[in-house]
């Protein structure tokens, strides 16, 4: 059985009518892709529902990602936390349970979050191997991302003394650097800018 496109997969995910409701993958594809390529089949995947479909990338069913709250295990892909920055807390938690690299994906809102501050810290306190991966797309310019957090992710991660890099938005160069980053030393932000 060969492995569907992620396109081909996001249209049978949204046929069968995923929870809460649909969400198209549009500008994050090569973000998933790329995520999901660079990172180990043993390495734990902590995100939200519309990079779950990267999932398929493993060989995990498309009916098994319809419930973000369900896990698919075998397939090391974590259920959805409600609250999107605590994925960053589950991400750091696994890592320290001794589970190898774990790869943990953000949008711009997750960043506002205490918990993605907490997150950060313990991983930069502990050690943890954990490749957080926050994607910034292009936002309107009355998005109110300014008012919310005071510094990029780049800027708070360098401060908490954890590595980083800023790849191109292209699947190949964030595969690269989600290949590098979970064969390094404790915690690496990676930063993708759309």
């Amino acid at each position: 059985m060969s492995t569907p496109s992620l396109a081909d997969a996001e249209a049978q995910l949204n046929a069968l009518g995923p929870r809460p409701f649909p969400l198209p993958l549009g500008s994050l594809a090569p973000v998933v892709e790329g995520v999901f390529s660079g990172a180990a089949r043993s390495d734990w995947m902590v995100c939200g529902p519309r990079e779950r479909i990267g999932a398929v990338l493993r060989g995990c069913a498309v009916e098994r990602l319809v419930d973000p709250a369900a896990g698919a295990r075998p397939y090391k892909l974590a259920p959805c936390s409600e609250a999107p920055g605590n994925r960053a807390l589950h991400a750091v938690g696994l890592a320290l349970a001794g589970t190898g690299p774990v790869i943990c994906m953000l949008g711009t809102a997750s960043t506002a979050s205490g918990a993605f501050y907490e997150a950060l810290n313990s991983a930069a306190l502990t050690g943890a191997q954990v490749v957080v991966v926050v994607t910034i797309p292009a936002l309107p310019d009355d998005a109110p991302v300014a008012r919310q957090i005071a510094g990029t992710p780049v800027e708070i991660a360098q401060a908490l003394g954890i590595a980083t890099v800023t790849p191109d938005a292209t699947a190949e160069a964030i595969s690269e650097a989600v290949k590098t980053a979970r064969n390094g030393v404790g915690s690496t932000l990676v930063q993708i800018t759309l």
